[in-house]
């Protein structure tokens, strides 16, 4: 299992302000496409080995487009303070991981926007270098252009990048929720109606999108590139409307109600062997009722393989102490824990520590107020495993 695990592993290529880019192996299977497809002959393209080689240019250029769109939003999500984990490009498109889409309408909008925006500069950049191989190759009109579109030439390299970069802005810009449209659309709505509405609203525009896409490609069209888009749109578009509403919900949900309430923790004076009873644990470490530090579970049996005679608590603690409040959100308290990696952070009221509120809390929350077809996604980190909600958008 470990070795499929590596063999699906993402390709790093490089970074690009400290932005991640991947390169997921099922981009291969676009290559592999390409040669075949290209390499026949069809209606507009000659087929052979200079048509297959100038098919493989021509999409390498246009996933290199799919990446600055993507870079796009990247930046834009930056300048608004969100951090971006990393880019990838799959047989799909491209995709984005941004941390956390942010709840004002305005920086919503922009950062939906800036992706298009970078393809329509593209397209405008391309048409002086379109008008001046057309005055020297001696085009008429815009029907000379559209004829070498599948030509294996300079010509169909330019004109083919030129409509791509097009293509990608009307499908982005298709009000069809989570798609750069669907979001502009909820920016739109959610400064009247609020963020939690007005993702249903986008979310049913955009299925009722993906759902005549559907029928018409079915009856008419009959592509399956067509088919498997609207059943991407009608899944996605549900999944991240069930995370809008869990998000809303763990905005007025209070840390408070779910923490595990203690009766004071333990004395850094104390010996360290004083943390064994109970059990090895996770625990705050307080004098005069406020909390001074943290010993950690896998600190401390990491430091009964040393022996513990003689230590105290003080020794061993954590002193980069992160308190949150009771009144503070559950959300908030998430994106803390995400942001800092840590596992647990001690409950505090007035500033006097009342209990521990751990990751593993948020399963307890989670089966209240979501229902069980959410998905979760779980990662790994030094101090253990943290939730975080699947706010990561395919494109």
């Amino acid at each position: 299992m470990g070795r499929k695990a590596v063999m699906f592993r993402s390709l790093t290529l490089g970074r690009v302000r400290e932005i991640e880019v991947k390169l997921h192996p099922t981009f291969g299977l676009v290559m592999i496409w390409v040669l075949f497809d290209w390499g026949r002959p069809g209606l507009a393209r000659p087929g052979g080995m200079v048509a297959a080689l100038f098919g493989l240019v021509l999409v390498s250029l246009v996933f290199a487009c799919v990446l600055l769109h993507e870079l796009g939003h990247s930046f834009m999500a930056m300048h608004y303070g969100v951090r971006v984990h990393d880019v990838t490009l799959s047989a799909i498109g491209g995709v984005a991981r941004i941390e956390q889409i942010p709840t004002r309408p305005l920086a919503e909008m922009l950062i939906a926007l800036a992706g298009p925006s970078v393809n329509v500069a593209i397209a405008v950049a391309l048409l002086p270098v379109l008008a001046f191989y057309g005055v020297v190759v001696g085009f008429a009109g815009l029907d000379d252009y559209l004829l070498v579109v599948f030509d294996p030439s300079l010509g169909g390299l330019l004109v083919g990048l030129c409509v791509a970069n097009l293509m990608i802005v009307v499908f982005n810009l298709l009000p069809a929720f989570p798609m750069d449209g669907g979001r502009v659309l909820r920016a739109a709505l959610s400064s009247v109606w609020g963020r939690e509405v007005a993702t249903r609203a986008a979310v049913a525009v955009g299925q009722a999108l993906a759902l005549g896409l559907a029928i018409v490609d079915l009856i008419w069209i009959r592509s399956l590139p067509l088919l498997l888009i609207a059943v991407f749109i009608v899944v996605v578009a549900h999944a991240e409307g069930k995370a809008v509403r869990l998000e809303s919900a763990m905005r007025r949900l209070r840390v408070g109600q779910f923490a595990l309430w203690e009766t004071g923790g333990i004395a850094p004076s104390l010996p360290l062997a004083s943390a064994l009873r109970g059990g090895p644990r996770d625990l705050a470490v307080t004098e005069g009722g406020r909390v001074v530090g943290m010993l950690w579970r896998h600190q401390l049996l990491g430091e009964l393989q040393g022996g513990i005679p003689g230590r105290r608590i003080a020794d061993v603690m954590d002193r980069q102490v992160v308190t949150v409040d009771v009144d503070d959100s559950l959300y908030e308290v998430q994106q803390r824990m995400n942001r800092l990696d840590r596992w647990a952070f001690p409950v505090v009221e007035q500033g006097l520590y009342r209990g521990l509120f751990t990751a593993d809390r948020f399963v307890h929350v989670y089966r209240q107020v979501s229902p069980p077809a959410f998905q979760l996604r779980w990662r790994t980190g030094r101090s253990g495993a943290l939730w975080q909600l699947l706010h990561d958008r395919p494109r």
